[in-house]
C-alpha cells in the first residue's frame, strides 16, 4: 500500500504546479531567506528536555543590536498546539508577527513547546523509541517549558523582564504558570494573549465534534496504552500536501475549507495560496497526553490539571479528581486580550466562564475583539498586522517613552 501511494506521488509530481520556497525551509532557514539575522538557542528544562529558540536580534533594515544606545525591548512569542516558531514567520515580513517586531525595533524570541519539531530532544530519553519521552501533558510545559525558554531569552538578551505573546495553548500555559506561581510576573512586562484559552467547553467544529464522539474511547485509549507522539513533522505528510493541496487551485482551496472546519468558517483576510505552506510546518507535533488534557477540558469544563485516572490522581494530586487551576490569583500583571466571536476553538462562552469572570478587572488592561477572525487568523491572518501586532507595538512604545 505504500509502495503505491509513493508511486502515486511521484506521478503527481509532474504535474503539480510549484509551491513556495518556504514549504522546504525550517524557520531558521525561512527568517535567513527574508533577509533577517537568526540565532538558534537551546535550552534544557528541569525535567530534561531540551527546547529549541529561535531569535531575530534585530531588523532588516537594523544592522546594530541596540536602538539609540538603548537595548531593544525584549518580545517573546510562544505558538499554540501543534504549532511551532515558524507560525510566527509563516506570511511574508509585512504580515509576521515576527518579521514586524523586529522591524519595529524588538528582539524577537520565538519559543518551541517539547515534542514539536524543534524539540524532540531530552538528555537521557530518545523520541523515537522511549514512549516515556511523550509522557506528558500541557501541565508540564506550563510548569518546565515556559519558565525555561523566558528564562534563556532573559539571560542572553541581558533584560530583566520581556513582553509575553502567546498564542492558543500558548496562552493557557502562562495563564496556568501565572496563577500557580504568580511571582513569575516578575520577568513579564505586559502579557498579550490572542485567541486566548481559559478553557474549551463550547468549542465548535471539528474538535467539537471528535470530542463528544471519540473523547471517551481516546482517553481511555491513552490511558491503557500510554502517550504518543501525537501529528508530528513527516516528509510523508508534507508529499502528500504538495501533491494535493498544491496539485490545483481548486484542491488548494479545499485544503483551506478543510482547515476552516477546525478553527471557524471566516475566510476574509486569509492568503489561499499559503495554505500548503501553512501545512508543511502544521501540524508540529505534540504529545497524546495534551490531546487527551484538552478533550477533558472540552467533556468537564473547567481548568483541570490532567486527570490520569482516580488511583493516579491520589497518589500525584492527594484527591481522586484533579485540581482546578485558578485564575483569579493572577495579579501584578498587566494583560491584553485579542479575540473573536467567530473564533471556534476559543468561543465568548468559554471566554466568559473562565478569562472574564476570573481575572482581576485591574490587570485587564485591554480586550479587543475581532470581527470575522477564526482561531488561525491571529497568527496567519494577512491584516493581523494592523488588528493586532501595530496595536501590541503602539502599546508597549507608550510604556516606553
Amino acid at each position: 500500500m505504500l509502495s503505491l501511494l509513493l508511486l502515486l506521488l511521484l506521478l503527481l509530481s509532474s504535474y503539480t504546479k510549484s509551491v513556495d520556497l518556504e514549504f522546504y525551509l525550517d524557520t531558521p532557514e525561512v527568517i535567513k531567506s527574508w533577509g533577517y539575522p537568526v540565532e538558534v538557542h537551546n535550552v534544557t528544562t528541569k525535567d530534561g528536555f531540551i527546547l529549541q529558540l529561535h531569535r531575530i536580534p534585530y531588523g532588516r533594515d537594523s544592522p546594530i543590536s541596540s536602538l539609540d544606545d538603548r537595548p531593544r525591548p525584549v518580545i517573546f512569542l510562544q505558538h499554540g498546539f501543534l504549532c511551532s516558531s515558524f507560525d510566527w514567520v509563516a506570511n511574508l515580513p509585512h504580515q509576521s508577527a515576527g518579521f514586524v517586531f523586529a522591524d519595529a525595533g524588538f528582539d524577537v524570541w520565538l519559543g518551541n513547546f517539547r515534542g514539536n519539531t524543534y524539540s524532540r530532544k531530552h538528555v537521557t530519553l530518545n523520541p523515537d523509541k522511549d514512549r516515556e519521552f511523550w509522557n506528558w501533558s500541557w501541565d508540564q510545559i506550563s510548569k518546565y517549558d515556559l519558565p525555561a525558554m523566558i528564562g534563556k531569552a532573559l539571560e542572553v538578551s541581558g533584560a530583566e523582564s520581556l513582553y509575553y505573546t502567546g498564542f492558543s495553548m500558548g496562552t493557557l500555559t502562562m495563564f496556568a504558570k501565572l496563577s500557580v506561581d504568580p511571582s513569575f510576573s516578575r520577568y513579564i512586562k505586559k502579557y498579550f494573549a490572542l485567541a486566548p484559552v481559559g478553557t474549551i467547553k463550547y468549542a465548535r467544529g471539528v474538535f467539537s465534534f471528535l470530542g463528544r464522539h471519540f473523547g471517551a474511547n481516546y482517553q481511555e485509549y491513552v490511558t491503557k496504552y500510554g502517550s504518543d507522539e501525537l501529528f508530528g513533522s513527516s516528509w510523508l505528510f508534507k508529499k502528500i500536501v504538495k501533491y494535493t493541496c498544491g496539485l490545483f487551485d481548486t484542491l488548494e482551496e479545499l485544503c483551506s475549507d478543510i482547515t476552516m472546519l477546525f478553527v471557524g468558517t471566516s475566510s476574509e483576510n486569509w492568503n489561499q495560496t499559503r495554505v500548503p505552506v501553512y501545512l508543511a510546518h502544521t501540524p508540529a507535533g505534540s504529545s497524546s497526553n495534551v490531546m487527551a488534557h484538552l478533550d477533558q477540558m472540552f467533556s468537564y469544563g473547567g481548568i483541570p490539571a490532567y486527570d490520569m485516572g482516580e488511583e493516579k490522581n491520589v497518589q500525584k494530586y492527594g484527591q481522586k479528581l484533579p485540581p482546578q487551576y485558578n485564575f483569579t490569583s493572577i495579579s501584578d500583571i498587566p494583560i491584553h486580550l485579542f479575540w473573536s466571536e467567530d473564533d471556534w476553538l476559543s468561543t465568548k462562552q468559554d471566554l466568559q466562564e473562565t478569562l472574564f469572570t476570573q481575572l482581576n478587572p485591574q490587570v485587564v488592561q485591554g480586550s479587543y475583539q475581532i470581527s470575522n477572525y477564526n482561531h488561525l487568523h491571529f497568527i496567519w491572518g494577512t491584516d493581523a498586522v494592523d488588528k493586532i501586532y501595530k496595536r501590541i507595538i503602539d502599546i508597549v512604545s507608550v510604556g516606553l517613552t
